[in-house]
């Protein structure tokens, strides 16, 4: 009389209304009566569906300081939702909520600072989600794509030529984390020089610029800086804070030459400035040429030839040159007169200085001048050959002054006469200033 049977819903279904429905005409007693209609079970709901969900992320750009709402949409009413369920790629999530009995949920989402990535999800684990008939539902659930941009524009700078001179130029490299726009020379601040020739040429992350430094400046640090709150990137993100270039250096005053002049040895500065060696010049000889014009004497000095009285029986100074009539001729006098070898026998000797030692200071144009009571010339000047020239004629020309002996004989000859007519010399004015200081 009694029949049993387990009933097995169909799966993924879900259904309030349902019977199991007996035809009553297939089925006959022990007497074989037959019957007839039909018999309907009990209401019964089915549901075998496991609950699935959208999520949807409204903005998917997100840049800094902003912020979207994710909605999480159920195929059913579930329970056990909550932000453990989820996964949360840059950013975080406010804490989901339900206001139609738990099919639909939203919350805020809120992406991470300093941040650049173009490929976001958020994802749920519906393992953890039931529907209100218990169903657990299974696998992941992943959003739309969203991107995040909240990384504020930086910038490095680079000058090239760390040490500016005179005359000289760097140029400047200012590399962005990223391209930006509204980057010109009004966000740059520069010391002890100028910028020109901003550009780029990789659209708007890489910018170059020509340093120009200042005239006449010396200084050891300078750097370029940049105000990044003037510059946003492509997200509409602005920069904050100021970037700044290495330190280099300014060196554009002109360095000045300094000469050394020799000077006399009184006036030099402490320490003397060395001198080069003086050059060794070969001594060579001196052709005189008879004066010509009207001459004066050639000692123009009055004081000199004035007869004063000094006393104590000193001689004037004016004794060096003329004799007032003294007993012996002046000391010049003595020394360009002589009785002594090589004269020409004319009185005046070699070119006017004949006659005396070597035919240079004895009896002579000089000796006239200064004594006119010296001795006459005993031998003729033989200095240059041997044919005497007489009376010192320069008519005669170069033919008279040059003869036989050869020109280093010639002179050797006359400087050895000389020398001992310049100690004399020497003594007689030595003589004068022992007077002079006596006095």
């Amino acid at each position: 009389m009694t029949w049993t049977a387990t009933f097995m819903p169909t799966s993924g279904i879900t259904d309030a209304s349902n019977l199991i429905t007996l035809d009553n005409s297939g089925v006959a007693n022990a007497s074989g009566n037959t019957g007839s209609g039909t018999t309907d079970s009990n209401n019964l709901a089915i549901d075998t569906a496991l609950p699935t969900a959208t999520i949807v992320v409204a903005d998917t750009a997100l840049s800094t300081g902003e912020t979207s709402l994710v909605t999480i949409t159920f195929s059913e009413a579930v329970s056990g939702f909550d932000n453990s369920d989820l996964t949360i790629a840059n950013g975080t999530l406010s804490n989901v909520s339900s206001s139609d009995g738990g099919i639909t949920w939203t919350a805020t989402f809120t992406p991470t600072v300093d941040i650049t990535d173009t490929s976001n999800t958020i994802a749920l684990n519906t393992a953890g989600v039931q529907d209100l008939a218990g169903n657990a539902g299974s696998g992941t659930v992943n959003s739309n794509t969203y991107a995040i941009d909240t990384q504020s524009p930086t910038a490095t700078i680079v000058v090239a030529n760390p040490n500016l001179g005179v005359g000289q130029t760097s140029q400047v490299t200012i590399t962005f984390n990223e391209a930006v726009s509204g980057f010109d020379l009004s966000d740059i601040s520069i010391a002890n020089g100028t910028l020109s020739d901003l550009g780029s040429s990789d659209g708007g992350k890489t910018w170059t610029a020509t340093l120009t430094p200042t005239a006449n400046v010396n200084i050891a640090s300078n750097a370029i800086s940049i105000d990044c709150a003037g510059i946003s990137d492509m997200a509409g993100n602005s920069g904050s804070g100021v970037s700044q270039s290495d330190n280099f250096v300014i060196n554009t005053v002109p360095t000045a030459s300094v000469v050394f002049v020799s000077a006399d040895p009184e006036l030099r500065s402490n320490p003397p400035v060395t001198l080069p060696d003086a050059p060794n010049v070969p001594l060579q000889p001196v052709i005189f040429t008879p004066p010509t014009g009207n001459l004066g004497s050639p000692l123009t000095f009055p004081p000199l030839f004035e007869q004063r009285v000094i006393g104590n029986g000193i001689r004037p100074l004016g004794d060096i040159f003329m004799n007032h009539g003294a007993l012996t001729p002046s000391f010049i006098a003595q020394v360009f007169s002589g009785n002594d070898g090589g004269g020409d026998g004319s009185g005046h000797g070699f070119l006017g200085f004949g006659g005396g030692d070597g035919g240079v200071f004895s009896t002579s144009t000089l000796s006239s001048l200064f004594n006119q009571d010296s001795s006459t010339e005993r031998d003729s000047l033989n200095a240059f050959g041997s044919q005497s020239i007489k009376s010192g004629d320069v008519s005669q020309g170069l033919r008279g002054v040059f003869g036989a002996p050869t020109l280093g004989q010639q002179l050797q000859q006359l400087k050895d006469n000389e020398k001992q007519q310049v100690d004399n010399l020497a003594v007689a004015l030595k003589r004068v200033g022992i007077r002079e200081m006596q006095a």
